[in-house]
């Protein structure tokens, strides 16, 4: 039996995945593949490269009480009311590709897995991004994972489309948020399945981070039911709080729930 674990896209909602790895480890599931998109494709990579779920428990941890401080610095910033600031951003918007400048926040990836390659890892790995010229699915199985990850997470208006041998490369979410397919055509018999969409009521359109929750919600539709029912397993963590993305603690405590949460989850009979 070859299992493989998909670890679906949800931006901010990723930390999840770190804690519900944790929690399959322990009930015995360790995959033979891994299958990631965007957020999820993030931490697969780190996942297949560790194989170990207490390391990148450890290393998450770290990483996130390590930001605090900075990310409380420009969490303030960002919250300046100024006409004269939200002209100037307005006008880079429509001028740009990107939001946020994507040298500066992928120099962390990097530096810690700029080296790495697909045939690094001590779990095979394989992400997907969108082929933007076309509109279709892209497969990264070989090569950098650094440069893979940088197309699977290139999320349209915030960072710019990756570039490479003339396609254009984008956030792999964009035509599919869970990629079980992806995992099924690699020959994988049971499929376990990680799922960050939310049912969460929409309650607010004030900001850009809610803006973009919401975007990311409406991408549950015909193609992520037929994902989720392509799969043996399906893992929805649910989210008791909305993410902020520059709120560090409650990311800490997203991963604690989602890992309390799976260990305690009905898998139906099945033995991992």
């Amino acid at each position: 039996m070859k299992r493989a674990l998909v670890l679906g896209g949800g931006g901010a909602k990723g930390v999840a995945h770190v804690g519900v790895i944790r929690a399959l480890e322990e009930k015995g599931f360790v995959p033979d593949l891994i299958v990631g998109v965007s957020i999820g494709a993030l931490v697969g990579s780190a996942y297949s490269i560790l194989a170990d779920s207490s390391s990148l428990w450890e290393i998450t941890l770290r990483t996130y009480r390590k930001a605090a401080r900075w990310l409380s610095l420009k969490k303030s910033a960002a919250r300046t009311h100024s006409p004269i600031l939200s002209a100037i951003v307005c006008a880079y918007v429509n001028t740009f590709r990107e939001v946020l400048p994507s040298r500066r926040y992928f120099r962390i990836l990097r530096k810690h897995l700029g080296g790495y390659r697909f045939s690094d890892t001590k779990i095979p790995f394989m992400c997907t991004s969108t082929i933007m010229n076309s509109a279709e699915l892209c497969i990264h199985n070989d090569g950098s994972i650094y440069e893979a990850l940088r197309a699977s997470m290139a999320i349209p208006g915030l960072f710019k489309p990756e570039e490479k041998g003339g396609l254009i490369l984008a956030d792999g979410g964009i035509l599919n948020n869970l990629p079980v397919s992806v995992a099924r055509e690699a020959n994988s018999t049971f499929v376990v399945a990680v799922d960050l969409s939310s049912s969460d009521e929409v309650t607010s359109f004030n900001t850009s981070n809610s803006i973009l929750g919401i975007i990311d919600e409406y991408k549950a539709g015909v193609i992520l039911q037929r994902e989720i029912a392509a799969a043996d397993i399906v893992v929805s963590p649910v989210m008791t709080r909305r993410i902020d993305l520059m709120d560090s603690s409650s990311c800490i405590d997203v991963m604690n729930e989602s890992y309390e949460e799976a260990l305690k989850y009905d898998f139906n009979g099945v033995t991992l």
